[in-house]
């Protein structure tokens, strides 16, 4: 009688084994693998190193392959003569993205809604669309040719780093929870932040001997970077000073206590 329950029990294991196994074929069966194309070849060489399973033996990239599809990892290619990122539209859960240092000129992440940080600085940009990156909190677009850049959608930006570029002017009125603004070394006409009431740092040396640099003393603003040369092209520097803040020259010089004629 006990064999004959333990040869009962085995049998049961048995066809619930199969039953899983068969479950587990047809439902990978329903997932048709999906080619894509991946032109840049050190592009296609760093994502073999990330997402091995992606490719086939033969070189093909898988772009529905699971992991892909859920890389939420900091995806860095730094520094690999890197012209073109097509392909990278299918890593819809990536996060962070560090291409510094390549020889891009166009980007499209707008298939990349996860995307909170991204570094591509010193690479060939000359325009820069930013507007459906909203989940953004950290930019980095610096030593590029810029000479503008949109950040109005960007409404969840905490830091900014543009230095670097051509940029005349730079709108950051709905940039509200900005705490760090860093962009020396462009062409600003007029910055105003004023809106930015988080923000604690800012950094605006070397641009035009006329750039005015509109900001409210009330505000949390700690440390204010400038040119000395430039302090007096609107009173709010000086109120700022006089208030307390710390102010900065060109060469990260205290700029003492001041008038303005």
């Amino acid at each position: 009688m006990k064999n004959k329950f333990l040869n009962h029990i085995k049998l049961l294991c048995t066809a619930l084994l199969l039953i899983t196994s068969f479950y587990s074929c047809s439902q990978k069966s329903d997932i048709a693998p999906v080619y894509a194309e991946i032109p840049d070849a050190n592009f296609k060489a760093y994502l073999k190193t990330i997402v091995p399973l992606a490719f086939t033996a033969d070189g093909k990239f898988i772009s529905n392959h699971p992991s892909v599809v859920t890389y939420d990892e900091i995806m860095s290619i730094r520094r690999k003569n890197i012209t073109s990122l097509s392909g990278i539209e299918y890593f819809t859960s990536l996060k962070v993205l560090d291409c510094i240092d390549n020889n891009i000129a166009t980007l499209d992440l707008s298939k990349n809604k996860a995307l909170t940080n991204l570094n591509c600085s010193y690479n060939k940009f000359t325009n820069l669309d930013v507007s459906k990156y909203t989940s953004l909190t950290k930019l980095d677009c610096g030593n590029n040719k810029l000479k503008t850049l949109d950040l109005s959608k960007n409404v969840n930006l905490t830091e900014l780093l543009c230095h670097g570029n051509l940029i005349t002017s730079i709108n950051l009125g709905n940039n509200e929870v900005l705490t760090s603004v860093y962009c020396p070394n462009n062409q600003l006409v007029v910055l105003d932040v004023r809106n930015n009431k988080g923000l604690i740092e800012l950094n605006c040396k070397n641009n035009l001997l006329s750039t005015v640099i509109i900001v409210d003393p009330n505000n949390k603003l700690a440390r204010l970077y400038l040119d000395d040369s430039v302090k007096c092209n609107h009173p709010g520097i000086k109120a700022f000073k006089d208030n307390g803040g710390e102010l900065y020259g060109t060469f990260s010089e205290v700029i003492p206590s001041f008038e303005c004629k």
